[in-house]
C-alpha cells in the first residue's frame, strides 16, 4: 500500500503556469560524448567503456544539454563543491527573478519552498534566496533535498498544506538542480561503470518556479480542491542511485537499470484504479517513456511532451516535471490539449521511490 499524506482544509488552491530556466551554456549531446571519451582516454582499462559512450549517448533521446558553468571554466577550476553550489544558486536566482513582477513582488510570499539535490551545506539555499530576492525576513523557508525528480511533488504538497492549514496565503516553490555542472566537474581518476556512464549522459542543469496561492495571482491559473501525495519506496532499491562523491573525492552520479525493469509493476495498481479522465505528467528517460506509453494508454497523450523536454534539455532533476507541466500548459492555452478534472504529477526519486501528486477537482 502507498503511504498517503492528504491535505486537509477547505477552499481552492491556485497555481500559475511554471516559469522555467535552463543552464546558461548549451552543448550538443554529440559534443559532450566526445568530451567524455577524451577525459577517459588516458585511463588504463577504459577501452570497453569508451566504446560504449557513443551507443549510450546516441540512444539517450537527448539532442542537447545545459550546464550553468561553461566546460572551459569547469576544467580550469580546482574544486567542485563550491562550484556546484554556486551554479545551483545562480539557476535558482535567475528563475525566481523571472517569476517575480510588479504585481507579484518577492515580499508578497509568505513562504518559500526550495527543492534541490545539487545544493549542499549551509546557510541553506532558501535563506540565500530570501536575502537575494529581498523577501520578508519573517517568511517561512523550507529546503527539501535529496529527492531528485520526485522533489516537486513533495514541494507542491507542502505548499498546499501550508495554505490549507492557514500558515500561508501565498507560497513560492522553486526547483533547481545543477546535475550537469556536477557531472562535468568530475576528474576521472578511475574508470566509470555503466551506471555512471548512463547517469552522466543524462545530467543537465535547469530550474523551475511556481506560485501556489489561496487566491489566483494571475489570469489563467489552474485550481483544485483536493491534494494528496502518494509515495512508495521500492524495496531493495536504495543503491540504485547515487549523487555524491567518489572515494577520491570527485563528483559522482549513477543510475541503476532496475528502474526500467520495475517501473510498470510499481505504477500499475494505482494507474488502473485512477479516474478515467485523469491527466498524467511524467518526466523520465527515453526507455521509460516508451514503456509507459506501451503499457498505460492514459499516459500516451502527454508522453510526447515529456520526450520533447528530455530531447531539448536532458534530465534537469527536480525541475523536470514542472518543465513538462510548463510545456503542456502552452498546448492547453493553444487549444491543442486540455487538463482533465484529475491531474497527476508522477515522478521517480532516488531510493528508489515513486511519487504521485494527485490534484482533484481541477479547473482552468
Amino acid at each position: 500500500m502507498m503511504a498517503t499524506g492528504a491535505a486537509t482544509g477547505t477552499g481552492r488552491r491556485f497555481l500559475e503556469r511554471p516559469v522555467v530556466e535552463p543552464g546558461l551554456n548549451t552543448y550538443p549531446q554529440a559534443e559532450l560524448a566526445e568530451l567524455f571519451r577524451r577525459r577517459l582516454s588516458s585511463l588504463e582499462g577504459s577501452e570497453q567503456i569508451r566504446q560504449m559512450v557513443g551507443f549510450v549517448y546516441e540512444h539517450s533521446g537527448i539532442e542537447q544539454r545545459h550546464v550553468e558553468v561553461s566546460v572551459p571554466e569547469i576544467e580550469s577550476r580546482g574544486g567542485w563543491y563550491r562550484l556546484v553550489n554556486a551554479a545551483t544558486l545562480s539557476l535558482a536566482t535567475r528563475v525566481l527573478t523571472k517569476l517575480v513582477r510588479d504585481d507579484l513582488p518577492a515580499d508578497s510570499f509568505d513562504a518559500l519552498v526550495v527543492v534541490s539535490a545539487s545544493y549542499a551545506g549551509f546557510p541553506s539555499l532558501s535563506r540565500l534566496l530570501q536575502t537575494e530576492l529581498g523577501m520578508r525576513l519573517d517568511a517561512l523557508c523550507y529546503d527539501l533535498t535529496g529527492l531528485g525528480c520526485a522533489g516537486p511533488t513533495h514541494g507542491l504538497h507542502l505548499a498546499d498544506m501550508l495554505i490549507t492549514s492557514g500558515a500561508a496565503r501565498r507560497v513560492c516553490v522553486v526547483c533547481a538542480d545543477a546535475m550537469g555542472t556536477h557531472g562535468e566537474s568530475r576528474v576521472h581518476n578511475q574508470v566509470p561503470d555503466m551506471s555512471q556512464l548512463v547517469a552522466h549522459c543524462l545530467a543537465s542543469d535547469g530550474a523551475a518556479a511556481v506560485v501556489v496561492g489561496a487566491e489566483p495571482s494571475a489570469d489563467g491559473c489552474i485550481s483544485w480542491d483536493g491534494c494528496q501525495l502518494d509515495s512508495r519506496l521500492w524495496p531493495d532499491s536504495l543503491a540504485e542511485n547515487d549523487f555524491t562523491a567518489s572515494e577520491d573525492n570527485q563528483p559522482l552520479i549513477s543510475v541503476g537499470k532496475e528502474i526500467r525493469t520495475r517501473l510498470l509493476d510499481e505504477l500499475g495498481p494505482t494507474v488502473s484504479a485512477a479516474h478515467p479522465e485523469t491527466t498524467y505528467f511524467h518526466p523520465g528517460g527515453a526507455s521509460l517513456m516508451r514503456q509507459l506509453g506501451a503499457s498505460f494508454p492514459a499516459f500516451a497523450p502527454t508522453l510526447d511532451i515529456s520526450s520533447k523536454v528530455l530531447r531539448e534539455h536532458g534530465n534537469i532533476g527536480s525541475a523536470s516535471v514542472l518543465w513538462v507541466l510548463h510545456e503542456a500548459w502552452a498546448l492547453h492555452d493553444a487549444g491543442v490539449r486540455g487538463f482533465g478534472p484529475d491531474l497527476r504529477l508522477i515522478a521517480l526519486g532516488p531510493g528508489i521511490m515513486s511519487t504521485q501528486l494527485r490534484l482533484t477537482g481541477v479547473s482552468k
